[in-house]
């Protein structure tokens, strides 16, 4: 008996050496993961836009909720297409399809990735500014409309109910007015026609000077500074008659006598057809009928819609009346070849007639100048371009 009582109580602190050495405190137990969750959004798949990075490890969940084993391990299909970082970045790298895997305490699941050029932003609405508008035969006009979302890549289509009246760029909303008559143009969203707008424009044909607000002037030997005419690059195109353009006439100032000189008008992006020209000369004060100076016509008009590429319009063109006689300080609209160019430019040199001696810039042929001097400059009051009947 005694032999036993010695074997038991032995074999009782063996064991209890074995729960302090190798049985878990409470609480310090290892709890495996039960299983793993993704949001509402990873279920559905993400689409994201080429260059785009997003973290979606907070979107991950395991339960239970008190599983000691979290490490994640992330895995993209096709790297090519995008990269997971081991903290569940993705790096969206090219358009295509990718699985992005999870796993967790031997636990996997998945979702899709896709990768586009472009996340789709639909349009909502479309308005014109206006419902109606008016417009001139032969002027180009950008209609503009207000989209909704303002971040919309969805884009907006033009069309024109009748493109004999009116044509209208389906990307830009550019429209051309061709005659009189009524359209109606139509703005819609790409894919979806049924969200659109309309406006009603009115096409009439213009005749008349074209307003001269917005357009500007350049010069192939820049302008003449001279304060005592208020001489700028826009005198000649201001509706001031107290200011002169004044420009360098050749064989003076360092210019050959052959030398060609021009000026050149950029009527912007809405320049209506044109079919006369109109000068008014500038007066000189103080009864000095110094008639040697004024532009007698013009050797060559030229036309471009760029502003580089200039095809000739007309050749040898005359004012009339003659501008010798000092009365007649406005000429009568010139008649030029009908057209519509953004640019045009009005070229001369020494006599614009042929068969006429060399008399100064387009001096007035016969008159006895009585030693007056032509002067150094050519020079312009007003200039205007407009559109007559024929």
């Amino acid at each position: 008996m005694k032999k036993i009582s010695i074997c038991l109580f032995a074999a009782a602190a063996l064991l209890c050496a074995g729960c302090e050495d190798g049985i878990p405190e409470p609480g310090t137990m290892e709890i495996p993961a039960q299983s793993v969750e993704l949001d509402e959004e990873l279920k559905g798949g993400l689409v994201m836009e080429v260059g785009e990075t997003k973290d979606v490890s907070w979107q991950v969940k395991v339960y239970p909720e008190n599983a000691t084993d979290l490490a994640e391990l992330f895995y993209s299909s096709n790297v090519e297409v995008a990269t997971v970082s081991p903290k569940g970045i993705i790096t969206a790298h090219k358009a295509g399809i990718t699985m992005i895997s999870i796993y967790v305490s031997g636990i996997e699941t998945y979702f899709a990735v896709t990768v586009v050029d472009q996340i789709p932003i639909d349009i909502e609405s479309i308005a014109f500014s206006t419902p109606a508008m008016n417009a001139y035969a032969g002027v180009g006009y950008t209609l503009f409309v207000s989209v909704e979302p303002f971040d919309q890549n969805e884009g907006v289509v033009f069309t024109s109910s009748d493109s004999e009246i009116a044509s209208v760029n389906a990307e830009t909303g550019r429209m051309i007015c061709h005659r009189s008559g009524n359209v109606t143009i139509t703005a819609a969203a790409r894919n979806h026609p049924e969200i659109a707008a309309s406006i009603e424009v009115a096409v009439t044909e213009f005749y008349g000077d074209w307003d001269r607000s917005k357009w500007s002037m350049s010069f192939s030997h820049g302008w003449k500074t001279d304060n005592a005419i208020g001489s700028s690059a826009t005198a000649a195109i201001d509706g001031n008659e107290s200011t002169t353009l004044s420009m360098d006439r050749p064989g003076r100032n360092g210019l050959p006598g052959n030398a060609e000189i021009w000026f050149q008008v950029d009527r912007g992006d809405n320049p209506g057809v044109v079919n006369y020209l109109r000068i008014r000369h500038r007066p000189e004060g103080g009864g000095n009928q110094n008639i040697l100076v004024r532009w007698w016509g013009f050797n060559r008009i030229e036309g471009s819609n760029d502003g580089s590429n200039f095809e000739v319009i007309a050749e040898r063109v005359a004012m009339t009346p003659d501008p010798g006689v000092y009365a007649n300080l406005l000429t009568d609209n010139v008649p030029i070849p009908e057209n519509d160019y953004r640019y045009l430019r009005f070229i001369g040199w020494n006599d614009v007639r042929e068969g006429t001696p060399n008399l100064g810039f387009y001096c007035a042929p016969g008159v006895d100048y009585g030693g007056i001097n032509p002067g150094n400059t050519i020079q312009i009051n007003e200039f205007y371009l407009g559109r007559e009947k024929r």
